[in-house]
């Protein structure tokens, strides 16, 4: 796979119906499950193959991250971002990024209880 695939796509449909389509079975993957919060599970179906992974953002109706593999494979990160349109309809924009595998960990500032703390965030080598 290469570094970075990017599409977008302008559609003639209201950001909700976009996001009950790209977060329901069909679009993804025949049969998706996902659990709309960081951290949840998700899991696509089709031909017979599953990709497993987790959310990572959540934020209906506009922007959906997660990661996905299937067996082995190294992961993926996708990010679906929808934008309204000023006209009509919304901008789909799509972006898979590179498998895990090449990319580093460093530490990241968190918030949490007692203040920030630091945690791994994923960025490209």
């Amino acid at each position: 796979m290469t570094d970075r695939v990017e599409r977008q796509l302008e559609i003639d449909a209201a950001p909700q119906a976009v996001w009950s389509a790209v977060t329901g079975d069909g679009w993804l993957a025949e049969e998706v499950t996902l659990e709309l919060h960081p951290g949840g599970e998700a899991r696509f179906r089709s031909d017979g193959v599953e990709r497993r992974g987790w959310v990572e953002e959540a934020r209906p109706p506009g922007r959906l991250a997660f990661w996905w593999a299937a067996g082995e494979e190294p992961a993926t990160r996708v990010e679906l971002t929808i934008e309204p349109r000023a006209d009509v309809g919304c901008r789909l924009r799509i972006v898979e990024t590179r498998p895990l595998e090449l990319l580093d960990l460093v530490g990241t500032p968190l918030p949490g209880a007692g203040g920030r703390s630091f945690g791994p965030a994923l960025v490209a080598a």
